[in-house]
Order: C-alpha cells, then sequence, then structure tokens
C-alpha cells in the first residue's frame, strides 16, 4: 500500500494493453499516446519526471479496471485538451467524438481554478459539483476521474506537506466514498490507505506494523480453512473458488475508532471469500459453511436479494471458526464478484461483441445527484449535502405494492415520501406503517413497508429541513421556500406601495424607516428577525413583548416613531385596538428566521422519571434547551420551566404535543413575558 507501489513505464503498459486487446484497438491506444507524448513533450511531474508518465499510468489504472479501448485511449488523452496547445478539434479529426467527449467531460472538472489560492473549499465543491454532474451524462467519466486521482495520491509525496493533507483530506471525504458509492470497492480501498498514511500517519505505521506481525498466524488459519470448506463443498459436488480476504488498514483504523476498541479486539481481520458459479449454489455453501461452524447471531446479510444501490450483490455471515475465533465469510457468483470488485467500471468492461450491463440503481443514484446539484447554486452547501450522502449506511423499505427503496441510514418517513413524488412529500400528513399511524419524523428502518398519508391542506414548515435527511428531500423544500419567495412582492418602489388600499403609508415613511438603524447597546444579545415589510426588506423591526409572536404566527406591524416597525400577532388585542390604524403596514416572515427564546412551562402528577421524559420529548424534535428547571408544588404536583430556541410555530406546537402526550401532564404551554 501507499508510496511503496511503484510507477508503471511505458514499456510495462504497453505489454499490458497486448495481453487485451486485439490489432486495432492496440493501435488505437498507441496512436492515443504517441499524441500524450509529443504534446506533453518539455513538461514535468513534480517529482522531476517526464509529465507523460502520469497519463500512462492513469491509463494503465483504466486497464486494470477492464476498461474498453476508448476509455483507455481517454486516460491518456485527459489532460491534453486542457494543458496543450492541442485542440478539442484536432482529438475530433483524429479520434473522433466518443473519445473527445470523454476527454472534455473529464476537462471540465477542473476548468474552475483557485488561482489566488482564496477559499479552497468552494472551489474544490465546485470542481467536484461539476464532476458529478458530467458523470451522469456519461459515468465512465467518473471511472477516468477516479483513476487519475489514484496516480496523483500515489505520488503525492512530491508535493508540499500541506497541500498533501489538503489533497488527502478531499480524498477520503469524497472520492473514496464516491468510488464506494459506485462500488468500486478497488479503488476506494486504496484511496482510503493512501489517504490514512498521510492524514494519521503514526496510527498508520502502527496497524501496519501489527497487522504484519500476525500474518504468519492468520494465514495459517486461513489456509486450514479453506481446506476445510473445500472437502466439505466436494462431497456434493460443488466446484468453487475460495480465496484469503485482507481487511485493509484504514478500515481496521475506522472499526477501532467507531467500535472504541483496541486492535487485539477487531475480530475481523480473517475472512474468506467463496465464489460460486451459480447463484443457487452461493445459499448451497452458506448451509455448508453454518454446519461447519456455529453463525454469529445477528451477523448474515443477504445483499443477493437486497443488493446494494452500488449493485452490491454477496452473502455475508460470521463464524465461530475452528480454533473458536471469529471468521467472516463472504459468498457470491463470479459475476457478483466482478462487480464487488469494478463497481460501476464492470458495466463498460472489455468484452468482444458484447454490450454494458444494466446498471439502472447507480445510474439512479447519479441522476438524483445531478437533479438536485442543478438546482441549488452554493456549491458549499452541495458538498454538505454530497458529504451526508456518500457517508451513510443504507435502509430498504417497501412500497405498499412492493417496490423497494434504498436510503441513507437515518432518513425519514419525510424522505421516503419525498421519493415517492414532490407533492406527495410536499402534502405528507403521516404515514403508516404495519396499519400503525407514525409521524413524519419517524426514522425508517429496513424491511418497513409504508404508506404515506397525505391531506392537500397541509403545507410544509421551515422544520421540515430539519427532519429531512436526503440531498433531493432538502432541494425539493428549498426550492418550494425559494418559489413561495419569489412570489411575493419584493422590493416594491414605494410609489406603488403608497397605493396599496392595505398599506396606507407614504413614500416619505419609507424612506424614514429605511434610514432607522438597530440600537447596538439596547439590541445586544437579541436575534436577528428577517420581517419584509410593505415587500420591503431590510427595515428594523421589533416583536412586540405584548403577544410575542413567532415565525408562523400572521403577523401585523405598527409603523413607530423612530423605532422602526413594531410586530405583533394578528390576534392580539393591542393590536385590534390600535389607535392609528393609519400606521399600520403589512409585513411577513421573510423565510427561514434564526431561533427565537420560548418559554414554556408544564404542570404534571409527579412521578419517577416524568421529568426526564420531558426533556427527552424536546430533544427528539432537536430543539436547543437553553434553560431547564423544575420544582415540586408539594401537593404531588411538579412545575417545570424551560427556555427553548424556537425556528417556526409548528416546531413550538410539535413540542407541546409531544409533552402534552406523557403520561400524568396537566397542561403544557408557552409563557409569555410581558
Amino acid at each position: 500500500m501507499g508510496f511503496l507501489k511503484q510507477e508503471v513505464t511505458v514499456e510495462i503498459f504497453l505489454d499490458a494493453i497486448k495481453e487485451r486487446f486485439n490489432k486495432d484497438d492496440q493501435d488505437l491506444i498507441k496512436r492515443a499516446y504517441d499524441v500524450a507524448e509529443k504534446t506533453h513533450a518539455g513538461q514535468f511531474r513534480h517529482s522531476g519526471a517526464p509529465y507523460v508518465i502520469h497519463p500512462v499510468n492513469v491509463a494503465y489504472i483504466l486497464n486494470d479496471l477492464r476498461q474498453e479501448p476508448n476509455v483507455v485511449a481517454a486516460g491518456l488523452l485527459h489532460d491534453v485538451i486542457e494543458d496543450t496547445p492541442y485542440t478539442k478539434e484536432d482529438m475530433i479529426n483524429e479520434f473522433g467524438k466518443d473519445i473527445t467527449k470523454l476527454v472534455e467531460g473529464v476537462t471540465k472538472m477542473s476548468k474552475v481554478k483557485n488561482k489566488t489560492r482564496i477559499n479552497f473549499e468552494s472551489i474544490a465543491a465546485e470542481n467536484i459539483r461539476r464532476m458529478l454532474m458530467a458523470t451522469a451524462k456519461d459515468p465512465r467519466i467518473i471511472v477516468i476521474k477516479l483513476a487519475d486521482k489514484t496516480h496523483n495520491m500515489r505520488t503525492l509525496q512530491f508535493h508540499k506537506p500541506e497541500k498533501q493533507k489538503t489533497i488527502a483530506q478531499e480524498t477520503i471525504s469524497i472520492y473514496a466514498p464516491l468510488a464506494g458509492r459506485l462500488g468500486v470497492y478497488k479503488i476506494k480501498s486504496e484511496l482510503e490507505d493512501l489517504a490514512f498514511q498521510i492524514l494519521n500517519p503514526v496510527e498508520y505505521q502502527d496497524i501496519k506494523e501489527k497487522v504484519a506481525a500476525k500474518k504468519a498466524e492468520r494465514d495459517s488459519f486461513i489456509e486450514t480453512a479453506k481446506i476445510i470448506i473445500r472437502q466439505r463443498l466436494a462431497e456434493i459436488n460443488l466446484d468453487v473458488q475460495i480465496e484469503g480476504r485482507s481487511k485493509h488498514f484504514y478500515s481496521i483504523y475506522k472499526k477501532m475508532k467507531d467500535k472504541d476498541k483496541s486492535f487485539d479486539e477487531i475480530n475481523d481481520l480473517r475472512a474468506v471469500r467463496i465464489v460460486t458459479k451459480e447463484i443457487r449454489d452461493c445459499y448451497g455453501v452458506l448451509g455448508v459453511v453454518h454446519s461447519i461452524w456455529t453463525p454469529f447471531p445477528g451477523k448474515f446479510k443477504d445483499y443477493i436479494a437486497t443488493p446494494k444501490t452500488n449493485q452490491y450483490q454477496s452473502l455475508h455471515t460470521a463464524v465461530i471458526g475452528q480454533d473458536g475465533r471469529p471468521l467472516e465469510v463472504q459468498i457470491r457468483t463470479q459475476d457478483m464478484n466482478t462487480i464487488a470488485e469494478y463497481g460501476i467500471a464492470a458495466h463498460w468492461a472489455y468484452k468482444e461483441g458484447k454490450q454494458p450491463k444494466d446498471i439502472s440503481m447507480t445510474a439512479k443514484w447519479i441522476e438524483r445527484i445531478r437533479s438536485w446539484s442543478e438546482s441549488t447554486s452554493d456549491s458549499q452547501e452541495f458538498l454538505e449535502d454530497l458529504s451526508h450522502e456518500l457517508h451513510e449506511d443504507e435502509v430498504f423499505v417497501f412500497t405498499p405494492k412492493g417496490d423497494i427503496f434504498n436510503f441513507p441510514k437515518g432518513s425519514t418517513i419525510l424522505d421516503y415520501a419525498f421519493r415517492i413524488h414532490t407533492d406527495v412529500g410536499l402534502h405528507a400528513k403521516g404515514a403508516k406503517i404495519g396499519g400503525r399511524m407514525v409521524p413524519l419524523r419517524t426514522e425508517l428502518k429496513s424491511g418497513d413497508q409504508i404508506e404515506v398519508i397525505t391531506d392537500k391542506k397541509i403545507k410544509p414548515s421551515p422544520i421540515w429541513l430539519r427532519i429531512v435527511k436526503t440531498s433531493s428531500a432538502k432541494q425539493k423544500l428549498r426550492q418550494y421556500f425559494r418559489k413561495i419567495q419569489d412570489e411575493t412582492v419584493n422590493d416594491v418602489p414605494a410609489s406603488y406601495i403608497a397605493k396599496l388600499p392595505s398599506d396606507p403609508i407614504t413614500e416619505v415613511d419609507i424612506k424614514a424607516l429605511k434610514k432607522i438603524k438597530p440600537d447596538k447597546k439596547k439590541d445586544k444579545g437579541k436575534r436577528e428577525i428577517s420581517i419584509v415589510v410593505a415587500g420591503i426588506k431590510d427595515i428594523l423591526v421589533r416583536l412586540s413583548s405584548c403577544c410575542s409572536p413567532l415565525p408562523g404566527d400572521e403577523i401585523v406591524g405598527f409603523i413607530t416613531r423612530g423605532r422602526g416597525v413594531s410586530v405583533h400577532k394578528s390576534t392580539c388585542d393591542i393590536a385590534k385596538n390600535h389607535s392609528d390604524k393609519k400606521r399600520m403596514v403589512t409585513v411577513r416572515w421573510d423565510g427561514i428566521n434564526n431561533p427565537v427564546p420560548v418559554r414554556i412551562e408544564v404542570k404534571a402528577y409527579d412521578r419517577q422519571g416524568i421529568y426526564l421524559e420531558m426533556v427527552e420529548s424536546i430533544s427528539k424534535t432537536e430543539t436547543n434547551i437553553l434553560e431547564a428547571g423544575a420544582s415540586s408544588s408539594g401537593e404531588g404536583t411538579l412545575l417545570a420551566r424551560f427556555l427553548i430556541e424556537i425556528e417556526h410555530l409548528d416546531q413550538l406546537q410539535e413540542i407541546l404535543d409531544n409533552i402534552r402526550s406523557i403520561k400524568n401532564i396537566i397542561f403544557a404551554e408557552r409563557v409569555v413575558e410581558k
């Protein structure tokens, strides 16, 4: 692993392609090499090597991934248009449109340059976004980019230490998980270990040495296990391939961290993979393995019946081996093994006269990514959503008709509703699982069969953005809220506003309001609230203490003398009885506001654990508790007080409803401080 991998020479590369391709394809690849060598002449890598060594190694990796001739040729040419005088037209004339399209797709990813070295994260986010949008048009592009990234990581030691860490962090956060999401585990494992070596050199070396120290013992155990399995399968005439499987260093490190275990406590370093000819043989082998050794309860996973999004299929089980210690066993067919190793790259593996296999599940995921990447102009927001999408385990759920959907772990009913259809999500009221009604916040569990209940009267609340976990659902909600804002009058000329019947104010009023600025001393520590006044933003507003309106309340405004606009609930008695209706002005909440501190009081019949239940009912809505306290009345009742941060009226209502559903609650209500 790591920098020990040697650079491939031109001679080794050309010998490798002779083993796989016919003469015509070899000639194509050789022509691509000649162009790369000629156009990159005089250019050098950070290592001092001629630049052409880089595209040669990228093409070699693509050949190792069993890619078709056009992809290997594109690997050789991937930097030519961007870094040399050779043009797109030159490439079309010499190599045709398909290869040019692939090269151009890779080139477009790196068009955004950070010449000032400022805001690196935004530049990286935009490059990754472009990469995925190009990939949606032709997934072969991502295979070339992953090969490019792999060779760059292999030679990362020639960069300055700080740049090494930056590139390694981007690789382990985005590119390695992306390779995993696309099923290219051969690339994923190497990228993780290369990045791990840079980011955690001490831990990397420690694990490497410990793995090496136990290699002889582990190899001996695996060989014995293989002999036992082979003998038992021969008795039922099953012909299989059996091989030992080693865990790469980063996966060991991650498991140690995630499960807070020492190296010696990691039990799955010993594993075998059994490759069969037929799917039915997989289950037969499983039965034999379980008859030899006792299986661990709860460790069996059937990814054949329920494939992962990237089409990974295999049976996984863990058994107590011949020495009483764990042994992991994977069972799959040869085709499944190819997919498991090469993922999306396997679908363009070069096979004379054969078409790429179906990639519908992976293609759907890529299309979803492309769709929500196009719907946001914020690259950093996109990168955060992508990171969540890449780093989550999966759950599988069913529609009432039996169709299957996969979601990141932690996704909710609301995510499922938006996956069914945007309108279903926007009007979702709840759902039924096994005939039982559950709220939108309920997390999905594998095997759930879900029926969404909708109501046309339901409208999305800003707090839904805290409920959904998937990027596609977040994007659909953001689009909805942006549309609502766009439909509302914005930046209306004062001359027009003055004519509105509901806003009997003059242009002079508007100009005067715009001049009023917050009193920084008096308003220190107060939360900023965004309210649009008569269609105009950035006018000073104050939430009236008599009724303390919250985002989501219907509101009215009154122009005050020198203090901006005072905002009341429309139901507020003081607002209704205001003496000067001419000072009334229309106001509305502007999208999603910062949280507002709100006090609530809860009275309950005292019993053990009831206060903790109140706290938990608030916490499960992901609401921040600023203050909390309780006192006993001495008459068998308890009075609890909480100061919480509320983003919307719906959030407060959900909290109060949750508390009121607790046994022995007498009342739960908001306290308005006057």
